[in-house]
């Protein structure tokens, strides 16, 4: 549902804005929303429960595509921007339901439990172009409303497992956790190697990702395909965010975390490398299924590390700043996509994000041959 909106809020911004430079300001508004919603989100769940927090989240996802469709029946731009925003709750919300699997088993099994909840996204990848482009032609005249029905049908379906959860048993504040010694100061926190890693992995690979699947569809149109090709193209990349899902958690516990992210950064080069080759349909679709597997393993990499940084009583404040620097980078790496690509060009969108690979891959690397090594040294001394 999430890949559903994303995809066609770029294109039903280039329809409804006055101005192509803004196209992907919807799409933007989704993941700076989400960004900024994260954090609050978070510490919801901590206090209140993570079934409280995941039905506002739902209800604010409903909304979003009741105003979204609504926007495209009236053909009001700043409607959809509104809806978009509203849509970044849920996203916020939806984050969570990995840590939430990863909480529920052992730590040893939690990769796969990580993965495991991704798995949902290879179903919908599967079924929701489809869905979307008969549901488009249903609601004709109306370019893209279906895309939005579908994301209020899909968003209703939501609240049936949410029912199963359980509430919790005693509230939790950040304050009874650090009166008690249980909780360490954030900013003690985000100085650990293991963090820095964690969230330059989570929140680069994330901002890549959006980067060139924002311009994506818009680059495809320019090039003078159509809709339908867009949306085959993306269902590509999204069964290749998902897909791996199935192992990624298998290969973390056999191979490590360091030489799942590297496999993860040499998939993205792939992707890039492919995308500069040149324009053609097959160009765009190997280069877009690299990219879903480089998101796959650095995201599922970088999220498995973080489970290691904080205890129970740290989760909420950890995870959402971790959420928020995901979010937050890849807001702006979306709406700098669609601004590179009117101002200049589909090369230069792959440029730019080769430039975000070389920083996450030179800092894991750093961790792993230098920060971990004297980890290990020193315990043994």
């Amino acid at each position: 549902m999430s890949m559903t909106a994303v995809t066609f809020s770029g294109l039903a911004g280039k329809l409804l804005a006055a101005d192509p430079k803004f196209a992907t300001l919807p799409t933007s508004l989704v993941i700076a929303a989400t960004a900024l919603s994260t954090g609050p989100m978070s510490m919801l769940m901590q206090r209140y429960s993570r079934r409280f927090g995941f039905r506002l989240g739902a209800g604010f996802g409903l909304l979003a595509g009741l105003v979204a469709s609504a926007s495209l029946y009236f053909g009001d731009f700043y409607m959809l921007c509104a809806a978009m925003a509203l849509l970044g709750p849920f996203q916020s919300s939806a984050q969570y339901y990995r840590f939430a699997a990863a909480e529920s088993v052992p730590a040893t099994h939690a990769p796969r439990a990580l993965s495991l909840v991704l798995v949902g996204g290879l179903i919908a990848a599967v079924l929701a172009p489809s869905a979307t482009l008969y549901l488009n032609d249903s609601f004709a005249p109306y370019s893209f409303m279906g895309a939005f029905v579908f994301v209020v049908m899909m968003t209703t379906l939501v609240f049936v497992p949410i029912a199963f959860l359980k509430p919790l048993d005693k509230p939790l504040t950040v304050q009874d956790a650090e009166d008690k010694g249980e909780a360490r100061p954030l900013s003690k926190i985000v100085r650990t190697p293991k963090f820095i890693v964690a969230v330059i992995n989570g929140a680069l690979g994330f901002a890549m990702m959006s980067f060139v699947m924002t311009a994506t569809p818009l680059a495809i149109e320019a090039c003078g395909f159509g809709t339908n090709v867009s949306a085959r193209v993306i269902q590509g990349h999204v069964i290749a965010m998902f897909l791996p899902s199935l192992f990624t958690g298998h290969l973390i516990s056999r191979f490590g975390l360091v030489p799942i992210l590297l496999l993860g950064h040499v998939m993205f080069a792939i992707a890039f490398i492919t995308a500069l080759s040149g324009i053609q349909i097959w160009q765009f679709s190997v280069a877009l299924i690299a990219l879903g597997l480089g998101w796959n393993f650095c995201f599922i990499g970088g999220s498995s590390l973080l489970t290691q940084v904080h205890s129970d009583a740290e989760k909420g404040r950890v995870q959402g700043l971790n959420e928020f620097l995901v979010f937050g980078m890849s807001a702006v790496a979306s709406f700098a996509a669609g601004i590179i690509l009117d101002t200049y060009d589909w090369s230069l969108v792959n440029q730019a994000a080769f430039v975000m690979l070389v920083i996450a891959a030179l800092v894991t690397l750093w961790w792993a041959l230098w920060s971990e090594p004297r980890k290990a040294a020193s315990l043994v001394n």
